[in-house]
């Protein structure tokens, strides 16, 4: 009996010390951009020490309540900027108002992330479809949000994919915007830092 409890003692002393941590909260499920978290989507997860991303959320009220301002899988750490906050007016800068605009593709929706500064591109068509000039529509407009999948079609109902970007914009300038992507989905182009 002495000589089992020498070796448990032994092998714990030799076992080696976990490493520091801190906790994070971390999606705990899949989440699709403008969804509001639950507090069963968000969990406290500890990381290694220095690993952490900068700013990470560390309580769980931090996160629950607020919408993603983009879709993200389980297990990522949230940062403020990953969430639209109390609401995209007021993350808007002053003297802008907030602008949905539909994007013609999955490229445009990759550039097109909260926080970017890009430029919407709009391209002609004739009646028979034939594509024509691309004239450039807005410049340095601001990303809140983006919202994916979102159903487009008459009275709602229709085809799914279509990606919209939530952008600040002065109010002449969201007239434009309104009426461009009336005729067909805009294309991003990432302005230069």
């Amino acid at each position: 009996m002495c000589l089992g409890l020498a070796a448990a003692t032994a092998v714990s002393a030799l076992r080696p010390v976990p490493p520091p941590h801190e906790d994070v909260v971390v999606l705990g499920a899949d989440v699709s951009a403008g969804t509001p978290l639950a507090a069963a989507d968000v969990v406290i997860r500890p990381v290694p020490a220095g690993l952490a991303p900068s700013g990470a959320l560390r309580t769980l009220a931090d996160a629950v309540g607020q919408p993603l301002a983009v879709g993200l899988p389980a297990g990522t750490p949230l940062v403020p900027g990953m969430l639209a906050g109390p609401g995209l007016a007021a993350a808007a800068p002053p003297g802008t108002v907030v602008v949905a605009v539909p994007l013609a593709d999955a490229a445009s929706a990759r550039l097109a992330q909260p926080g970017r500064h890009i430029s919407l591109v709009a391209v002609t068509s004739d009646t028979t479809g034939t594509p024509g000039e691309a004239r450039v529509v807005a410049r340095d407009l601001v990303v809140l949000a983006v919202d994916a999948d979102v159903s487009e079609g008459l009275l709602g109902a229709g085809t799914s994919g279509v990606t919209y970007a939530y952008v600040a914009a002065s109010e002449s300038l969201a007239t434009v915007l309104v009426g461009s992507s009336a005729w067909a989905p805009l294309r991003a182009v990432l302005e230069a830092p």
